[in-house]
């Protein structure tokens, strides 16, 4: 409420007017100043929502909990952080925890505690690897394809939508007319087939990282901001389309590969997507779609077929190794490449680990 009457959101200001209300407050003084940063950064997300036309609630918090980067200590398998002057609290750490924080690399930089978990953010010092060659990867409603003009990887990620088809039909099912009851139930519904979905894309992420690291590559996304306004109300597309395009969980994939590729020291950029899907990348000719071949495009100079999204993968990566190479220059068109083809791999979910 201080933040919010005073129309204030930084550090500074906001710990003048309020520092000194929590006075009260029998804490480290450390646990305020990070009380205050936790609701600047509230504010200004509110203040950031208002300027893009968003019609915001006022911020609030509905479970408690407890973040610091101060006075805490990692002493073998106990998290020891104060609650009062000279008085500590220890939480005991599980094994998965105690191995990872033991590796010398590894700087603990805070802690966030809740009264059901507690969570450690770690830090390590990496050093960036020098790129030989590049991997595009093209993201689908139905597949992941990655690679370059060597070789490409289509991995099959039909059952992520099937997933989805099947929690919505099951959400639907539900005829209970109490809508506390229904929110619950969506909650808990909505929550598992996040998490399914969530650990489908860790297993691609993962592989797609550890392809990366082996051939020392550069990673190489295409910038799909903006996407969700081509599936709007009155687009003239039908309902089931929509909502299938719009939850497609294509920023979950490329989220999970950034970190993990920042994690390995490896190279990450993202391209203009613009025509990646309409080039040939052998020639650089425009490529003709066809209604029977559907995903299939036909290259009029080398006179061949080419997959669509191969296609893309390669010319995103054509894109990211322009960039690489020369960051100032042009890299709208695609590349001459392979004139042969690369060797393409298609794949399950399940069996990536085995080509990757």
């Amino acid at each position: 409420m201080i933040g919010l009457e005073n129309n204030c959101s930084t550090l500074k200001k906001l710990s003048n007017f309020a520092y000194h209300k929590l006075q009260d407050y029998n804490i480290m003084s450390y646990y305020k100043l990070t009380a205050i940063s936790q609701a600047c950064g509230r504010l200004a997300q509110m203040k950031r929502d208002i300027k893009k036309g968003r019609r915001p609630k006022s911020p609030f918090v509905q479970k408690s909990y407890l973040v610091s980067c101060y006075g805490f200590k990692i002493n073998g398998m106990l998290l020891s952080f104060p609650v009062r002057n000279r008085e500590f609290a220890n939480i005991l750490l599980n094994d998965h925890v105690a191995r990872i924080l033991s590796d010398p690399s590894i700087i603990p930089r805070s802690f966030t505690i809740t009264p059901q978990s507690l969570s450690i953010s770690i830090a390590k010092y990496v050093e960036l690897i020098k790129a030989e060659s590049t991997i595009g990867i093209d993201r689908n409603l139905r597949n992941v394809t990655f690679g370059n003009n060597e070789k490409i990887i289509q991995v099959n990620t039909s059952e992520l939508l099937k997933i989805k088809e099947n929690y919505t039909h099951v959400k639907s099912t539900v005829q209970r007319n109490d809508h506390r009851i229904r929110k619950k139930v969506y909650g808990k519904l909505g929550k598992r087939q996040t998490e399914r979905i969530k650990q489908r894309l860790h297993v691609i992420s993962k592989n797609l990282v550890k392809y990366a690291r082996k051939h020392k590559a550069a990673i190489i996304f295409e910038d799909l901001k903006g996407i969700r306004k081509l599936y709007r109300k009155g687009n003239g597309q039908g309902n089931r389309f929509r909502r299938k395009l719009n939850s497609w969980s294509f920023y979950e994939l490329e989220r999970q590969v950034s970190y993990k590729a920042a994690w390995d020291g490896i190279p990450f950029c993202k391209v203009d997507p613009r025509c990646t899907s309409t080039l040939c990348p052998a020639c650089g000719g425009r490529l003709q779609g066809d209604r029977q071949k559907r995903r299939d495009l036909w290259c009029g100079n080398c006179k061949r077929w080419r997959d669509r999204d191969v296609v893309a993968a390669m010319n995103i990566a054509y894109k990211g190794l322009a960039r690489l190479t020369n960051p100032q220059g042009d890299t709208s068109e695609a590349m001459r490449g392979n004139l042969e083809g690369p060797v393409i791999l298609r794949v399950d979910v399940s069996k990536l680990s085995e080509v990757c």
